[in-house]
């Protein structure tokens, strides 16, 4: 699939797991009372939105490797709480890598959370030659 121009995805209706927060502080080292402020990176692995990373990657015979993540927040996110969640990937030739920029909205629309993570794309025939 060739990634000519940003591509626009979702909003997807996703909810903050309480479980899966906490579950997910205690890994990080985090308060199991509020949800972590990287929780949102769960969401990238969602399988409606990754797919389409995945795809990319599988035409091009790349694998994303993690870069760089940020995040950015207007209001906490809430155990429990159901958000829309967009994201926006584009792609650069040089260096070859991915970016994409997720925006968190409560359902009301107002903004809580922008969310930037760029994956650097690495040449499958590159792994294979370090093994």
């Amino acid at each position: 699939m060739p990634l000519e121009s940003p591509c626009a995805l979702g909003p997807f209706r996703l909810r903050v797991d309480p479980a899966r927060a906490a579950a997910y502080a205690r890994e990080t080292g985090g308060d199991v009372e509020t949800v972590p402020l990287a929780y949102p990176a769960i969401w990238l692995a969602e399988p409606s939105l990754f797919s389409v990373v995945r795809d990319l990657c599988d035409d091009l015979d790349v694998v994303p490797v993690h870069e760089s993540q940020s995040f950015s927040y207007d209001a906490p996110l809430v155990a429990g709480e159901s958000y829309d969640f967009s994201v926006t990937i584009s792609r650069e030739d040089t260096p070859p890598r991915l970016t994409l920029v997720a925006m968190v909205a409560r359902l009301d629309g107002e903004p809580c959370a922008r969310v930037e993570t760029m994956m650097r794309l690495v040449p499958r025939a590159a792994l294979a030659s370090v093994s």
